[in-house]
């Protein structure tokens, strides 16, 4: 547990801290720290000493972070990401193991410019694509908060649930279904008389001893509850399964030449959700992200026209014709040297 909320607490607040505490922009400091030369970062450096205790994180004399800098903003990031906060008081250091990540980052840091790296091709080239990925990132933002949206009414929240609650997440106790047992015969005559015995017990059906009579034990399979999402069982059997109206009941289904299934569909379990009031908070945080996405897509429709742009289909059109061809082409070739390894086996003499 503590594990797991140190690196959630280290990967989710790394970056957010250093750019806090900085006073920068994501991108100016992406090229304040990584951008140019070792000496031009040499220059960049202000040294700044303060009284003993009142700093975090120092290197020899020089303070990276001081101490009510880091508590600030600290306290803002916890603000910021409630699920940290909450674990908070399971971690009591929590802190001083965030600002020995604030060390560990200003070490790699350091060794990174005194390496040399920071003039290689290569690293320039990587910090010219984490630039241009913090720019989208903030882009990104400024252009969902640029937009307004409608506030959801609980009349639709209570729709939206409705129609969701079978795929959201933590909306479904426990699936219903057709909770039932199958017998499955190769040949059609064996499974109607099994079919004509079950039938005919009605409500006395003794299915253990009737299977037991038939010798078929082996081909019994409990299917349990049968619903929608259950791909285990064979398909047509499934559809049938799912449109008995009756409950119990014994049917014959055939899923093919040498499939025939005879179910005892015993009865019907609806499915268990949370009710709507219990998670109301949730079902409307998850609408408008919905809605939201909507919204910002049809935006971005009105905004290609405007802004007259196209993807040229016929590009990728190329590109599959040719690994057509290309695979086609391996495939020759692959199966002519099958072929010819075939032929050079050792002759044997037929029995």
């Amino acid at each position: 547990m503590k594990k797991h909320f140190l690196k959630l607490l280290y990967c989710a607040c790394t970056l957010s801290p250093i750019l806090l505490l900085s006073g920068c922009s994501p991108v100016d400091w992406v090229k304040d720290k990584f951008g140019g030369s070792k000496e031009n970062k040499t220059k960049k450096r202000v040294r700044r000493t303060v009284a003993d205790g009142d700093w975090v994180v120092r290197v020899g004399d020089e303070v990276i972070v001081s101490g009510d800098k880091f508590k600030q903003e600290f306290e803002a990031i916890l603000e910021e990401r409630p699920q940290l906060k909450s674990m908070l008081p399971l971690m009591p250091n929590a802190e001083k193991d965030f600002a020995r990540g604030l060390g560990n980052q200003e070490i790699v840091t350091r060794f990174i410019e005194d390496s040399g790296m920071t003039n290689s091709s290569k690293y320039k080239e990587r910090i010219e694509r984490v630039q241009k990925a913090a720019i989208q990132i903030v882009n990104t933002e400024f252009f969902a908060d640029a937009f307004t949206y409608k506030k959801l009414s609980d009349a639709y929240l209570n729709k939206f649930y409705e129609e969701n609650k079978d795929t959201m997440q933590g909306i479904m106790i426990s699936r219903g279904g057709v909770d039932t047992s199958a017998i499955m015969f190769d040949r059609k005559t064996d499974a109607e008389n099994f079919y004509r015995k079950a039938k005919a017990a009605g409500r006395k059906l003794d299915l253990e001893k009737l299977v037991k009579e038939a010798g078929a034990k082996e081909r019994v399979q409990d299917f349990k509850l049968v619903h929608t999402q259950s791909f285990g069982v064979d398909a047509a059997v499934r559809i049938k399964i799912l449109a008995l109206k009756s409950f119990p009941t014994v049917e014959m289904i055939s899923s093919g030449d040498k499939a025939f299934w005879v179910v005892h569909a015993k009865e019907k379990k609806e499915t268990q959700y949370r009710p709507f009031e219990q998670i109301k908070d949730g079902i409307r945080n998850v609408a408008e992200q919905t809605e939201k996405g909507k919204h910002l897509q049809k935006e971005l429709d009105k905004l290609t026209k405007k802004y007259n742009v196209h993807i040229n289909e016929g590009f990728f059109q190329k590109k599959t014709v040719r690994a057509e061809v290309d695979t086609t082409g391996d495939i020759k070739e692959i199966s002519d040297a099958v072929s010819k390894a075939v032929e050079n086996l050792p002759k044997t003499k037929a029995a």
